[in-house]
């Protein structure tokens, strides 16, 4: 996301205390985009970098939401 590491602030604000829910989860990662201002570079657009952050976000609450489905490669053949 950028050069030095940062706390995602308005991220945590819409999160903490909230519901966990997906509606709970979209707001937070719409709050990333207040957080954040990604570069743009040749290996990655601001765009794209953004949209990773959000769907880490999303991913957490689908593996706590179901864990039962296997979202991580835990095997190599």
């Amino acid at each position: 996301m950028a050069a030095t590491p940062k706390r995602a602030k308005h991220c945590e604000t819409v999160l903490i205390g909230a519901t966990w829910n997906a509606a709970t989860v979209e707001n937070a990662c719409a709050a990333l985009a207040e957080d954040f201002t990604p570069l743009s570079d040749f290996r990655a657009s601001k765009a794209y970098r953004l949209l990773s952050a959000q769907n880490l976000l999303r991913k957490y609450f689908i593996e706590l939401q179901t864990p039962h489905i296997e979202t991580r490669v835990t095997a190599y053949v």
